[in-house]
């Protein structure tokens, strides 16, 4: 086969199908997965159909006499390790956060993974599988995602995906849900910073705060698009040390205060956030504007472009394996400089071409 970027990211991958049988390598099944999913394709009949209609170009390009089939992808996939899987794609595209940025922390359910039936012989019943993403602010890259064990929750795995980054410097933003001792302990011993939300469900540092915080700089921002007006104002203060001493090298409050206007309708929200870092406001402002981004730039991507929560796939290791494969298509579509992500997809769905420049870049 020919010495291809993506063929080679998955050379070494263990292959634990029978021998009888065996025509096609892992590596040219998960190359051409990979290929598929860029290509816009949304399900395994959506892949067999593409790999049928670039059956010659695609024999040409990899060297091979034939190309398998979807289901023959499907049943490689089905003894993939995820972990393995997004590290080799990890390296493959080279996402290499450099300290300072901001990562944003954000798990996401993937709504059509359940399996409720007690008859599948391939599959033990279970609930959606939830998946915690990173997400390079400044970059508008995805790192490798951690995939909640079952029976246990988002708060438990964060810790751990911030382990496994092995990450040193860089500014993790979270959510409320999120900003637990053990994981803010987590981000300090292992050399990095936080920007934490604070909401009721840590009752007393929430209500200090309101009660204690005396702004020392402000910053305020006016955005205008989609029909509406939105005005930022972030204020920043020092954490009092009676507040402070439960959360590891804790030192600064941030207030954001939110005002959208649409049409007859104004919306007002004030959000709070602790943090070990002593920035001015204005930089407190980008880093968690940047931070709500993961939402429009990851998840909503994922949903309304890729069809993620639409999907059934549901069994084993294959819905973390699409979704880390959608998070490689989205970066690749950033990289080669698209903003619209639904744009970049049709643009490779036209021709094989277009997607293999956009895989020959890396």
């Amino acid at each position: 086969m020919s010495e291809i970027a993506i063929l080679q990211a998955f050379e070494g991958m263990p292959d634990c199908r029978r021998g009888q049988g065996k025509r096609h390598p892992v590596s040219l099944c998960l190359a051409l997965f990979t290929l598929a999913i860029a290509a816009g394709n949304q399900g395994f009949e959506a892949i067999g159909d593409w790999l049928k209609f670039h059956t010659r170009e695609l024999s040409q390009l990899f060297g091979v006499d034939s190309i398998p089939s979807y289901s023959t992808i499907r049943r490689v996939l089905l003894f993939v390790d995820y972990i393995d899987y997004a590290s080799r794609l990890s390296q493959f595209f080279g996402v290499n956060p450099e300290a300072g940025e901001t990562i944003s922390l954000d798990g996401k359910t993937l709504r059509g993974s359940y399996v409720v039936q007690e008859n599948n012989p391939t599959s033990e019943p279970h609930p959606a599988i939830i998946l915690v993403t990173a997400y390079v602010v400044e970059k508008g890259l995805i790192l490798p995602p951690k995939q909640v064990e079952f029976g246990s929750n988002e708060i438990t795995a964060l810790p751990e995906l911030i382990k496994d980054l092995a990450l040193k410097g860089v500014v993790f933003a979270f959510d409320s849900m999120n900003t637990q001792k053990k994981t803010i302990e987590t981000i300090v011993k292992t050399g990095n910073h936080y920007i934490a939300a604070v909401k009721g469900n840590q009752p007393t540092l929430f209500d200090g705060i309101q009660a204690e915080f005396l702004p020392t700089e402000t910053f305020s921002q006016i955005n205008k698009g989609h029909g509406r007006t939105e005005k930022r104002t972030v204020q920043v203060g020092e954490l009092p040390p009676f507040l402070a001493v439960d959360w590891t090298n804790a030192l600064t409050i941030i207030r954001v205060q939110r005002e959208r206007k649409l049409r007859n309708k104004i919306e007002r929200e004030t959000c709070y956030f602790i943090s070990d870092l002593q920035e001015s406001a204005a930089e407190f402002a980008r880093r968690i504007r940047g931070y709500w981004g993961v939402e429009n730039c990851v998840h909503y991507v994922r949903d309304v472009t890729f069809g993620e929560d639409r999907s059934r796939t549901r069994i084993g290791f294959l819905p973390s394996l699409w979704a880390i494969t959608r998070n490689l298509a989205i970066n690749l579509y950033r990289e080669v400089g698209f903003t619209n992500m639904a744009k970049a997809q049709r643009h490779c769905g036209h021709s094989l071409k277009h997607i293999l420049e956009l895989f020959r870049m890396k």
